[in-house]
């Protein structure tokens, strides 16, 4: 019998790590062979120590450089061609589009096109979304090609692409639900967090106005911002906003953690009032597995993990107002809380469980035969 090789493409080696690892190692554990291709930045050497075979490779994820995209365009084409995988399984956009071109010509047998959310090109007028759009309708109509979509939104404007795509409907990347989960709520004052990458679309503006307009209310609560600025993304918070915000005590800044159960587990509200075009994001799905209320914006990815009224709070997107006053609402009212954070836990566990969405992936993949 011959073991079928699987080759992840990924953009970013700490998301990968964070969102597709557990993904890989199950894989692994059915007797596929795993080799894992994306730019190291050092959170590569958690993949190396995980046992699975890497290899560098560029992604500028928000370059336009010509000549630097054929170049990461020929290092696709010479990986390919020195592995020969059975699969490939593409994570976000950019590796979706180029690592999908290159499979086609390469002859791979089996293409897992993941959109992990359509991003800020569809999330607004953008002068790309019209030529991504007929890139996409072109590649993943073949027969070969997968794609897999987090939520509804998604799902219906890849299909809209053309008739013959396959598209299959997987809630997010999962979560390790011995790892997140519910303790008692921490002593006051009432702690809330954000966790994100630190761009504008994701809502971290708003959150930092709803905590300077509770704050001069006289309100005594505790705004924490988790992240760190996403150099790369043209959308990126400059650090010396961060830094002056953390100077002037609205919020603590505390940039990238690796602990985030513990972080979830001190605090007693998640927020993130993203407007960006969301897959799920995982970190709400965290936030929930560790039983927290969430307030989130009335958004593609984000209105999956929140039932307004129930687990929480959906607000309009870029209202730090309505933000405030929902933050404000669960603030003082610690039962309500208590009862959404339950809500949010049962969700996970019924719909958002690591073993499901990784096993729910892996009947995408040919029979290792």
């Amino acid at each position: 019998m011959s073991n079928k090789k699987i080759l992840y493409l990924v953009a970013d080696d700490r998301y990968f790590c964070s969102h597709r690892l557990p993904l890989a190692l199950k894989a692994q554990q059915q007797g596929y062979q795993i080799s894992v291709a994306t730019p190291a930045k050092g959170d590569h050497l958690e993949i190396q120590k995980a046992g699975l075979d890497f290899y560098p490779i560029p992604f500028d994820r928000g370059g336009l450089n010509p000549l630097r995209e054929l170049k990461t365009l020929g290092q696709i084409f010479k990986l390919y061609r020195q592995l020969r995988p059975d699969i490939v399984h593409l994570v976000a956009l950019k590796p979706v589009l180029y690592g999908t071109l290159v499979a086609l010509f390469a002859g791979v047998p089996r293409i897992i096109a993941a959109v992990a959310g359509l991003g800020a090109i569809f999330s607004q007028k953008h002068w790309l979304q019209k030529p991504v759009k007929l890139t996409l309708r072109w590649l993943l109509r073949w027969s070969r090609v997968r794609v897999i979509v987090q939520n509804p939104e998604d799902a219906e404007v890849i299909q809209s692409l053309d008739p013959r795509v396959q598209v299959h409907l997987i809630l997010g990347a999962g979560v390790d639900t011995s790892v997140f989960f519910p303790v008692s709520e921490p002593a006051e004052p009432v702690t809330v967090v954000h966790v994100s990458r630190l761009l504008w679309t994701k809502g971290v503006g708003e959150f930092v106005a709803a905590a300077r307009l509770l704050k001069e209310q006289g309100h005594h609560l505790h705004f924490r911002l988790v992240g760190e600025p996403d150099l790369e993304n043209p959308d990126a918070i400059p650090l010396s906003v961060l830094q002056g915000w953390n100077r002037e005590g609205i919020v603590e800044w505390l940039g990238y953690q690796k602990d985030v159960p513990k972080l979830y587990q001190q605090s007693h509200i998640a927020v993130m009032a993203s407007y960006y075009r969301e897959g799920i994001p995982k970190s709400l799905i965290e936030a929930a597995a560790c039983g927290k209320p969430i307030i989130t914006c009335d958004m593609p990815g984000c209105r999956i993990i929140v039932k307004d009224g129930v687990n929480g709070y959906l607000v309009p997107p870029k209202d730090s107002e309505a933000l405030a006053a929902k933050i404000l609402d669960l603030a003082l009212n610690s039962d309500r809380r208590l009862a959404f954070g339950k809500a949010s836990r049962d969700f996970v566990m019924q719909h958002f469980n690591q073993d499901l969405v990784c096993q729910q992936t892996l009947e995408l993949y040919p029979a290792n035969s």
